[in-house]
């Protein structure tokens, strides 16, 4: 375990030209996916940790297992140019390196016991959510408004208005249009309020999902940058809501529509 890192609900092993993350989750002896994570949310992950380090990205293959659009929108990544592949592994794991390369092995044995019966039932929920047939009866975001604001969303990219502007909009209170100036949030903050939508109170977009999870939790989050957001929780966390409690922000699964995987920043909680 000495050689892994903790960084955003993952594990990272990085040395050199060499970059592995994992998940911190076991099942059958295997490393799976949490509740909410793929490879594309592991992948935007890895990169977010490389360039927090100083480097930048480039890459000249980008496996189809990870949703490219997402990728590019929530990091700074480049997609052509490079040496570097970025590849998924056959469990809960990827790499991007220049080269084939043995995995270092995974720390199974500090890997969190995923519980059998929500595990199962909550894969099989993403399976149904993400037939083209299951149709939301919440709000309808259609696939082109989802793009649009996309990297805004993940990216947290807010307008300068003399005080920063997120989510972004046309007008400010006053109805005077909004300056297209562009910053990027730090994503991290503290939480000022939560609360706990029950299963049956839950949007439908989280109908098969929430009773799995007992509800679905949000939090007000005052940013580090200053603008307030609402975001939900991890699945897969185990710590309870604190008012003034840190927290960063991270891309996970939010719900599939039209069977299409949408993703959104949620909120993670430290310890």
């Amino acid at each position: 375990m000495s050689n892994f890192e903790p960084w955003q609900g993952y594990l990272v092993n990085s040395t050199g030209d060499y970059h592995y993350i994992c998940s911190p989750w076991k099942f059958a002896g295997a490393c799976v996916f949490g509740f909410d994570s793929d490879y594309t949310t592991m992948a935007i992950a890895l990169v977010r940790y490389l360039t927090s380090n100083g480097h930048q990205i480039t890459l000249s293959d980008i496996d189809e297992k990870v949703s490219k659009s997402t990728l590019l929108a929530a990091t700074e990544v480049t997609p052509d140019g490079s040496k570097l592949n970025l590849l998924c592994n056959t469990d809960a794991s990827l790499t991007i390196a220049s080269g084939k390369q043995p995995n270092p092995d995974s720390p199974i044995d500090v890997m969190r016991e995923l519980d059998a019966d929500i595990y199962n039932d909550i894969s099989t929920a993403w399976l149904e959510e993400l037939n083209e047939r299951n149709i939301s009866q919440g709000a309808y975001i259609s696939g082109q408004q989802y793009g649009e604001s996309l990297e805004a969303r993940l990216s947290l990219v807010a307008q300068d208005h003399g005080s920063l502007i997120w989510p972004q909009r046309q007008l400010d209170a006053a109805g005077n249009k909004i300056d297209q100036i562009y910053k990027k949030i730090e994503p991290a903050g503290v939480i000022t309020s939560w609360t706990k939508l029950s299963a049956a109170g839950a949007p439908s977009e989280f109908a098969l999902r929430a009773p799995i999870l007992g509800g679905i939790s949000t939090v007000m989050i005052q940013t580090t940058d200053g603008p307030n957001g609402v975001f939900l929780l991890v699945d897969d966390g185990s710590v309870e809501p604190i008012i003034g409690k840190s927290v960063e922000l991270v891309v996970r699964r939010l719900y599939a529509q039209e069977g299409v995987m949408r993703y959104g920043l949620k909120a993670l909680l430290a310890g």
